[in-house]
């Protein structure tokens, strides 16, 4: 009877001997995995994205921002999806609707404390962006007091501009004939082609000076993400961008 009890003993202790050793050895000995970071909730989320949105935007604009599913990570916080819809969105004095849409995102929570934007990873993003003509002849009116009554048409990929232009004291009826071309993908740039007065051709840079101070109109590499222009549109008297970033 002694003898077995005294296997008893030594199986019991066998069992717990390793949980005690374990034990011992403090939280040290499982933190092998990495904890996940405590995410903030989705109204701090919302209000850390409108900051950032303000970085890259006018004062004027007016954005909603919508996240569904997000959740706290090792390195950040993943966002399942993420739509930006700015009505407008204002750049560089142009009011434009706007919607940017990013599917599985994960940001450096660190960074969004600091109101910047680090991505991590994402499973890709698309933009899409629509100008009036009239919206760019207002801001066009409100850019240079050298221009005064503009008339701006998109057809057919190129702009048309009329207006009175100021030059040393005289006033010059203009009419400024160009296009929008994308540079490497990442850039808007504004190209003059033609400029006349009553008529007659004049240098490009009696106007060119004033519209190079758009110049380039849209730069991707100013933006966190990775996005690239797939389209540049001008016709029925607006331009329409599609920006994609695949992802990774």
């Amino acid at each position: 009877m002694v003898r077995r009890a005294s296997r008893l003993l030594v199986a019991a202790a066998l069992l717990v001997l390793p949980a005690l050793a374990a034990a011992a050895q403090g939280p040290a000995a499982t933190a092998q995995v990495p904890a996940a970071a405590q995410a903030p909730d989705d109204e701090a989320l919302r209000q850390a994205v409108l900051a950032i949105l303000g970085r890259y935007f006018d004062p004027a604009s007016v954005f909603d921002v919508s996240l569904v599913g997000t959740a706290a990570t090792p390195r950040g916080v993943a966002i399942d999806d993420l739509l930006v819809i700015g009505r407008p969105a204002v750049l560089r004095g142009i009011p434009a609707d706007f919607l940017l849409h990013v599917a599985k995102i994960e940001l450096d929570l660190s960074a969004l404390s600091r109101r910047e934007l680090r991505v991590l990873s994402s499973g890709g993003a698309t933009v899409v962006a629509r100008a009036t003509a009239r919206a760019v002849q207002e801001a066009l009116a409100k850019l240079s007091p050298n221009i005064l009554e503009p008339q701006v048409h998109f057809q057919m990929g190129e702009f048309v501009v009329t207006a009175m232009v100021r030059r040393e004291g005289r006033l010059y009826p203009t009419l400024v004939r160009g296009r929008l071309e994308v540079e490497d993908g990442r850039r808007v740039r504004v190209r003059v082609a033609q400029a006349q007065v009553l008529g007659g051709d004049v240098p490009v840079g009696l106007v060119a000076g004033e519209l190079a101070k758009y110049d380039p109109l849209l730069d991707l590499a100013q933006w966190p993400l990775n996005l690239r222009i797939e389209r540049l549109i001008l016709h029925n008297d607006a331009v329409e961008l599609l920006l994609v970033d695949p992802g990774g």
